[in-house]
């Protein structure tokens, strides 16, 4: 755990702060100079709403991209961020934008497996891409591409506005130190492929919302639970109401965030402000998904300082682990070509970047796999 170095990572992030300041200052002269129509726009509001509680660190993405697209458009496009609940439950987020109840919306793609499976590896997957791996392979390896074709299934556009780091972890009432820990065990942890992994283990898959799992494990009905990164975990009390902490986060080693954006609604909109909300996601991209790695530093002493004790997994476990996701991975791409293309593209910049990444090593970002999955389709 020492590899969180106090000093040098807010310096860093400061450093990045700058950097986005000065990217915001650029654009918005751009967007004042690219042509008679910029600029001259009509005001448009539009309501975002989103997954996420104001307990939930993770509504911060939302509002700093709502924040940026209004800076950028000089006030004339407002966007309000309406936190889970208040104008929509959390899981109503996606019909309702797609919809047209409300023009955008704020999630994490894998909430949405039950309509397609290949929502669940777009937000994240076990043992697969890490935090600058999925911005990497949204931007360069095809990505965009790819969640557009899969949102548009429903009417709808995507724009990844920030990735997280690697979840903390199981945060549990009883210790785990190794895969034979897992046996017997009733485990909040979403994702289908999380589940199959879980049952080999021989543990229970818990499905529960964010909101619930403070009281489920206050109430000792479950013995652990995941959700996200540091940060994010002590604001929402687990701290509190858990002992040990099971690392790393295979079964999340990163998690994409963005929004989802009615199609009817996108046509309507001017040329500028359409650049506007292109240019706030990557804003977001850069600024949020760091902001996110910087807020776990002091969350981390809090946990320390709270009595957490951490253990971490073996190599060997890991090995295990990824044989066992990749299972689940070649299982489910026969079942689902949407799935499939999404794996195959995933997988595909893996391998293409490992070479890079070993060359890099150690002060490369992210792993390569202990071995690729034979998915058909690769090169």
């Amino acid at each position: 755990m020492d590899i969180f170095l106090k000093k040098s990572i807010p310096k860093e992030v400061e450093i990045m702060k700058k950097l986005v300041g000065v990217f915001l200052v650029v654009v918005m002269c751009l967007c004042l100079s690219v042509g008679p129509g910029f600029g001259q726009a009509k005001p448009v509001q539009w309501k975002l709403v989103t997954t996420w509680t104001p307990a939930i660190n993770l509504i911060e993405a939302d509002k700093y991209f709502a924040k940026v697209v209004g800076e950028l458009s000089g006030g004339r496009f407002k966007i309000t961020v309406h936190p889970a609940g208040e104008l929509v439950p959390a899981m109503e987020v996606f019909n309702s934008v797609s919809k047209g109840s409300f023009e955008i919306g704020g999630e994490w793609p894998n909430y949405w497996a039950g309509k397609n499976s290949v929502f669940d590896i777009l937000g994240s997957y076990p043992m697969g891409l890490c935090q600058y791996d999925y911005i990497n392979w949204y931007y360069f390896g095809g990505g965009k591409a790819i969640y557009n074709e899969m949102y548009g299934k429903f009417n709808m556009l995507y724009f990844t506005h920030s990735v997280t780091p690697m979840e903390s972890g199981i945060r549990t009432l009883v210790p785990i130190k190794s895969l034979a820990d897992y046996k017997g065990k009733k485990l909040r942890m979403s994702g289908k492929a999380q589940g199959h992994i879980l049952k080999k283990l021989g543990a229970s898959q818990v499905m529960l919302a964010g909101g619930e799992i403070y009281q489920a494990l206050q109430m000792k009905t479950i013995d652990g639970a995941e959700f996200n990164s540091d940060a994010c975990d002590w604001g929402m009390g687990f701290g509190e109401v858990t002992k040990y902490n099971i690392g790393p986060g295979w079964h999340q080693p990163a998690s994409l965030l963005g929004v989802i954006i009615n199609k009817d609604a996108w046509a309507k909109l001017p040329d500028e402000y359409k650049k506007i909300i292109e240019l706030a996601a990557q804003a977001g991209c850069s600024y949020m998904s760091s902001w996110f790695e910087d807020q776990n530093v002091a969350a981390l002493e809090k946990f320390k300082k709270a009595g957490t004790q951490v253990f971490n997994l073996s190599r060997e476990d890991l090995k295990v682990l990824e044989g066992y996701s990749w299972e689940y991975l070649l299982e489910e791409a026969k079942r689902n070509p949407d799935f499939a293309k999404a794996a195959v593209s995933q997988f595909q910049y893996l391998k293409d970047f490992r070479g890079i990444r070993d060359k890099q090593e150690p002060f490369g970002q992210g792993r390569n796999p202990f071995t690729i999955p034979n998915l058909p389709g690769l090169k």
